[in-house]
């Protein structure tokens, strides 16, 4: 009786688990679980890249040919540096959205040779640096475009307006390694499906001559022009930071002359745009009006041994400047201005340079003073 008691019975030994057994096979088990994760999650990974690099929305790496391209406004720092690398040109218009509705065939036509427009709305000197960078990576054009913006040149060599939202940088330069984060996006995915799919889910233009021409879809007129406006403080409006001649001449040092002496061989025009008389009579209300001419006076002596390099004034033509049914708001003027930007500045119209400068500044200074507000202001 003792003995049965003590010893156990053979299917209970059978019946119970091994601990040793159970020990060794959770180990495996947690391998197991972990290579079919990460091989699910990287296959997965995979196809997205391959669906983003294959479709590539944005064009960084061909431009879509087998169906219309799609360009997004709100993703323009996307699109541009794959356009900036791809495209066909010899020409390229590099400038903020007031130069944004130009159409590439105006720009071939009047500089020769087929052209590509990479502006940018809120662009900075910086981005302006960045773009020149990817267009000399991939091109030798013949001829640059550079419309300068005042305002681009505000603040630290290497500032950005908050307005302008992110910039992608590492689409712009040459390492294709670092393109993860677009060829693993969520965004990008969507875009490449419905793409595929045929889905306009969201606003888009597909004309590759006008990708990001704007003007169809605003007014342009006097009263638009100032609509809202308190032509005693202009700014209460547009809210431009002030800009000092030290920060602007630092930013040009930085961001655009390197360009101009590395590339001898490329023709730059550095345009001065036909802003509104209102522009400078807001330049006038927050005491602008000396650093700008300043500054404008230090580009032209910053390229003065520059044979490649014309600066072209077009600020004191005031039968565009004072005609404010061109314009849309103070800045932004209609496709027909465009046009004529570009044929001026390819024509050699309107250079100017150390022997010429007091002229032009005297003539725009005449206009700021003789001009009057409308009569009739519109301020609902």
């Amino acid at each position: 009786m003792n003995e049965s008691r003590a010893k156990p019975s053979t299917s209970t030994l059978r019946g119970r688990p091994n601990p040793s057994v159970d020990r060794n096979d959770e180990p495996r088990a947690w391998r197991r679980w972990c290579a079919v994760v990460l091989g699910t999650t990287s296959t997965a990974l995979g196809i997205v890249a391959a669906v983003n690099a294959t479709v590539d929305p944005f064009q960084q790496y061909h431009l879509t040919t087998s169906r219309p391209p799609r360009f997004y406004g709100l993703h323009h720092r996307w699109i541009n540096p794959g356009l900036a690398r791809n495209a066909t040109y010899e020409t390229a218009l590099i400038g903020s959205s007031i130069m944004e509705s130009t159409r590439n065939d105006v720009i071939a036509t009047a500089c020769g040779g087929p052209a590509v427009n990479l502006s940018m709305p809120a662009i900075s000197a910086a981005e302006v640096r960045t773009v020149l960078g990817t267009v000399f990576a991939a091109h030798r054009p013949r001829r640059v475009l550079l419309v300068l913006d005042f305002n681009a040149f505000a603040g630290a060599p290497d500032e950005r307006q908050e307005s302008a939202g992110p910039l992608p940088s590492y689409l712009y330069d040459q390492n294709v390694f670092d393109d993860l984060p677009y060829l693993l996006s969520g965004t990008v995915l969507r875009k490449s499906l419905s793409a595929l799919l045929g889905r306009y889910d969201e606003p888009f233009t597909d004309d590759p001559n006008a990708p990001w021409y704007w003007a169809d879809r605003k007014r342009f007129g006097r009263d638009n022009v100032l609509r809202d406006l308190d032509l005693r403080d202009i700014n209460a409006r547009f809210q431009q930071p002030t800009r000092t001649l030290s920060g602007m001449r630092a930013s040009f040092a930085r961001n655009v002359l390197p360009s101009l002496r590395a590339h001898p061989q490329t023709t730059f025009d550095l345009v001065w745009p036909p802003y509104s008389i209102l522009v400078w009579q807001d330049f006038a209300q927050r005491r602008q009006l000396d650093v700008t001419f300043e500054f404008k006076r230090h580009v032209i002596a910053a390229t003065a041994g520059l044979d490649n390099v014309h600066v072209v004034d077009l600020q004191a033509h005031d039968e565009i400047t004072t005609d404010l049914d061109r314009y849309m708001d103070i800045y932004h003027f209609s496709p027909d201005v465009n046009r004529w930007i570009v044929e001026r500045a390819c024509a050699g119209d309107d250079r100017v340079d150390a022997a010429t400068v007091d002229a032009f500044e005297q003539r725009l200074r005449a206009q700021i003073a003789a001009w009057r507000p409308p009569m009739a202001q519109a301020t609902r």
